[in-house]
């Protein structure tokens, strides 16, 4: 799996799709671009899942851009779902806390041992809901590429939270072994970045390198799902379009 998605880069006119994929890259600060380049990875999401072993052409750039503001959207909601979560938790906890202190001052002002286990219940309490909190945003950016999967493959985008769709991928080992290289992508490209600049043909390819790894990353996570809900693919060194059939009916 790790061996079919760095060799796939490279596969077909792979100057060209580097090249116009270099242009996005630097052009991402006018928003558009970037919805492009989020459009073209649901895209090869979307192709890895039919089967398709070549990386699909810049084409269909409206669509391309609209699948991508989608693809964002779903990022979005995965992301800030949490933060909100913990804002209001934050908000009702330390309203909650400051009355029950106002109203347990009078009783342990008089006591320094009162004072100091007040205060080590607080910061304990503090403490599991600081814990809690990493743990859920663990838990979503965990499930994100998954649910970027599904909405590849149905084009919906109430499909990316489907928990029924989403659970078979997460807790496979396909996938956990997926994320756990995405960990190490975004150490590597400064790493290769940086010899890149130290040369000076190097530094036109710098463009090049986030998204080389952004293609990569993406057929890593799609052929995790594919091979997550089909068990007898991971033994294929690449998928299929009964993969791609079984996967849909998952």
């Amino acid at each position: 799996m790790l061996e079919d998605a760095i060799s796939y880069p490279v596969r077909g006119p792979h100057v060209e799709r580097a090249f116009v994929g270099s242009l996005l890259v630097v052009a991402s600060a006018f928003v558009l671009p970037a919805f492009v380049l989020a459009g073209y990875c649901v895209r090869i999401l979307e192709r890895t899942i039919e089967g398709d072993d070549q990386p699909p052409a810049f084409e269909g750039w409206t669509n391309l851009a609209t699948t991508g503001a989608r693809a964002v959207v779903i990022a979005v909601i995965y992301l800030l779902g949490p933060l909100l979560a913990g804002a209001v938790l934050a908000l009702v906890v330390g309203g909650v806390g400051s009355v029950a202190l106002s109203a347990l001052a009078p009783f342990v002002a008089g006591s320094e041992t009162l004072v100091w286990s007040t205060s080590a219940l607080a910061a304990v309490l503090v403490g599991i809901l600081a814990l809690a909190f990493a743990c859920v945003t663990f838990v979503v950016y965990y499930t994100l590429p998954a649910g970027l999967a599904i909405y590849a493959r149905t084009g919906r985008v109430r499909a990316a939270f489907d928990r029924t769709a989403l659970r078979p991928i997460v807790t496979s080992g396909e996938y956990l072994l997926a994320m756990a290289v995405l960990q190490v992508v975004p150490l590597v490209v400064p790493v290769v970045a940086v010899v890149c600049l130290l040369t000076i043909v190097g530094i036109v390819a710098v463009p090049a390198i986030p998204f080389v790894a952004a293609v990569v990353s993406a057929r890593l996570i799609g052929l995790a799902a594919v091979r997550a809900t089909n068990p007898e693919s991971a033994d294929s060194d690449r998928t299929t379009v009964t993969d791609r059939a079984r996967f849909g009916r998952s």
